[in-house]
């Protein structure tokens, strides 16, 4: 009889404990695995499909549905028999969770536009894939996941038309929606929060190439695709991204200026209340002051009335005092000096025609300068007067307005005298100036005798 080993006993016994709790750590395991995988199937079969790769066949994990998964070329033929094709992906490179990176693919789907001869193929849908099985298809087309779609209908002409409306034009467009051709990344100055895009189309209107679209934002944290913003442009131009200045909001400018007129449109990203994208654009505006000074709404009551520079001035004097400055009112000034810097360059620029350059100062409000141009000019003064007959009303708004704020300026008042003497006549000219205030009765006969000369040639 062979004597019983105490520690050779103790050892078969712990080395079968350990055994017993490896295996029961590994089932637990297996079981919270196949909970989750359970879990995911049921919210979204597509996000186990990698498991096709260790599954016999007859026993792969189907998924059915319009947005099956396939690879680039097989979705591009399942879209050419139903009359459409694909643009040029992009890649929208993001961080979904800070330490993981993805590529997701956007796709136009464009629809060909019958009778026609240029950029015949619009923009009918922005689709969004994600690459997956990457790293088990080597040398293959990755297969694509739908993540998010977005239909796109087009911008209405109406809409496209609406400077040229507001300007005086005849055409005020219809409601047909007119075509997206084109889709470009913002890249320069653009927000980091998603993917910001521009989505656009051109057409022609009189001398014009008009540029019209929509911005439209992808949030990758939630695959969501939406448009927040339509835009049009006479000049042809794409929105741009202001440098962002430190404290201030990203900005998108939209430029629709026409001939001597500036006119920009601001718009800022802030937040809202809509977990699928919580950000949008909202418009600077010039109505509602940001400020509660006296100063301040006159700046800004000036500049809906055309005088940029002038009120460029007050605000800056407003600024200097540095009083309750906020990043709403520097807003706000960094909108006014926009256009003020096109009236200044403007008027600056040398012209070769008389009344052009007394037009240019007149829009700048340089009412003195202008008058200077007028009376060394005796031989053009013809061509000045048929200038101010022609006037709309972008003159007198002008004159009407900085009076409102600084009624004895007699550098204006003679202009709204010369202009209603052109248009009308002397007596009704010289009426007008009598019911205004004066600085001195030298200013009123100083106007009369401009008016006498004027009208005596």
């Amino acid at each position: 009889m062979k004597p019983f080993s105490i520690s050779r006993a103790f050892f078969q016994i712990k080395w079968g404990t350990v055994g017993a709790i490896g295996l029961l750590s590994g089932a637990v395991a297996l079981l919270i695995c196949g909970a989750w995988l359970s879990v995911e199937f049921i919210l979204d079969p597509r996000s186990v499909i990698w498991l096709n790769q260790y599954l016999p066949e007859g026993s792969k994990i189907l998924v059915v549905g319009s947005d099956d998964l396939r690879t680039l070329t097989e979705l591009q033929a399942a879209l050419k028999k139903t009359g459409r094709t694909t643009g040029d992906p992009l890649l929208l490179e993001t961080n979904l969770k800070a330490a993981k990176k993805s590529s997701d693919l956007l796709l136009p789907v464009l629809t060909r536009r019958e009778s026609c001869d240029l950029d015949c193929d619009r923009v009918t849908e922005l689709r969004v894939y994600r690459p997956i099985l990457e790293s088990h298809r080597r040398g293959k087309q990755d297969y694509l996941q739908l993540i998010s779609q977005l239909p796109i209908t087009g911008v209405d002409e109406s809409f496209v038309l609406a400077p040229f409306a507001e300007a005086g034009g005849d055409d005020q467009g219809s409601t047909r929606a007119l075509p997206l051709t084109t889709l470009q990344r913002f890249e320069d100055k653009a927000p980091s929060q998603g993917v910001w895009l521009n989505l656009s189309g051109q057409r022609s209107q009189g001398d014009h190439s008009v540029a019209y679209g929509e911005i439209v934002h992808y949030n990758p944290g939630q695959t969501h695709l939406s448009i927040l913003l339509r835009w049009t442009s006479p000049i042809g131009e794409a929105p741009v991204w202001q440098k962002r200045a430190k404290g201030m909001l990203s900005t998108l400018v939209v430029n629709q200026s026409i001939g001597l007129e500036p006119r920009f449109e601001a718009y800022q990203v802030r937040a809202r209340k809509f977990v699928p994208d919580p950000l949008q654009l909202l418009p600077v505006s010039l109505t509602e002051p940001a400020l509660d000074n006296g100063a301040f709404v006159d700046a800004l009551f000036l500049a809906r009335n055309g005088l940029w520079s002038t009120a460029l001035e007050f605000l800056r004097s407003v600024k200097n005092r540095r009083v309750g400055w906020s990043a709403n009112a520097q807003a706000q000034m960094d909108l006014v000096e926009r256009h003020a810097q096109v009236t200044k360059s403007q008027a600056e620029k040398p012209w070769a025609n008389v009344s052009q350059q007394v037009l240019v100062n007149l829009v700048d409000g340089r009412w003195a300068k202008a008058t200077q141009v007028l009376q060394a000019s005796p031989n053009d003064r013809d061509e000045i007067t048929s200038l101010l007959k022609s006037d709309s009303g972008r003159l007198w708004k002008r004159i009407s307005a900085l009076l409102r704020v600084n009624p004895t300026r007699q550098d204006v008042q003679t202009w709204g005298a010369l202009i209603l003497m052109a248009q009308q006549d002397k007596p009704r000219a010289i009426a007008w100036l009598k019911k205004q205030p004066q600085e001195s009765p030298a200013s009123r006969a100083q106007i009369t005798k401009l008016l006498n000369q004027i009208d005596a040639l």
